[in-house]
């Protein structure tokens, strides 16, 4: 496949087949691409990234080009690298996103870990600390409820040899403190969980498949950011979560520079 041609208004980026040309994609729209990233990353460590999400789900590909430069440029925009990049879950890009009208192909799909939403909670500096416990069958965790409505976890010996497998989680559990005093406290049982996973467009792969606690963790961090002093840009990847982000950038005309 040669030279890809330019996106303009009214036109799609050609389809891509092979890493080389994903290579050439970031080559050719390098200037746009440029223009709206932040931070230290460059057009070479955005194909890096590209390179270890493709790694990780091979079915990439087969989505919008668009669709994946603009996950890649979520992800470093918010400084959270793909999973597969610091194998700590912070976040992910899969192939479950919705059809491109104009193509027919799908569309990446950004989705935040459960690490990386701690971290954007606690980017802030109001945050004294914040904790998400997960509770199982049979591991002496029990839960309860203050005179004030607020819920709290008991002070027992944590059985270690209880099954942490998902099908034995009871309840997740999440504890802030803030700077100024205050705290907020909730909880999830794993039927709301489910719910929550029966609504996601992944719900039946990627993370939530092969890191179900991880995403129940997630998911109440999700429910609590409301009522954390946040900033902005965390409050806004929260609502980004588990959608394509906007690409409109690629479709400016732009000189094409050629691949290395």
């Amino acid at each position: 496949m040669g030279q890809l041609a330019q996106a303009t208004a009214g036109q799609q980026l050609q389809p891509l087949n092979t890493m080389n040309d994903m290579h050439q994609l970031i080559a050719s729209h390098r200037k746009q691409i440029e223009s709206v990233m932040s931070g230290a990353l460059t057009a070479d460590r955005l194909y890096g990234l590209l390179q270890s999400a493709v790694s990780r789900e091979p079915k990439l590909l087969q989505c919008t080009p668009e669709s994946i430069v603009a996950c890649c440029m979520k992800c470093s925009t918010l400084g959270l690298e793909p999973s597969s990049v610091d194998g700590l879950g912070k976040a992910y890009i899969l192939p479950y996103g919705n059809k491109n009208l104009a193509s027919g192909r799908p569309e990446a799909t950004f989705i935040l870990g459960y690490k990386g939403m701690l971290d954007l909670a606690r980017r802030s500096g109001e945050l004294k600390s914040i904790t998400v416990t997960a509770a199982f069958d049979g591991d002496g965790i029990e839960l309860m409820m203050g005179q004030d409505g607020e819920p709290w976890l008991t002070e027992m010996p944590i059985n270690l040899d209880a099954s942490h497998d998902p099908a034995n989680l009871r309840f997740v559990f999440l504890c802030a403190k803030f700077t100024n005093g205050g705290s907020h406290a909730e909880y999830m049982t794993k039927s709301e969980i489910d719910a929550v996973r029966a609504r996601s467009k992944a719900g039946n792969a990627g993370p939530w498949k092969t890191d179900y606690v991880a995403m129940a963790k997630k998911t109440i961090i999700r429910r609590a950011f409301p009522y954390l002093p946040i900033d902005t840009q965390a409050q806004k990847a929260a609502v980004a979560d588990e959608t394509t982000p906007t690409y409109s950038f690629l479709a400016r005309p732009a000189d094409s520079i050629e691949g290395e």
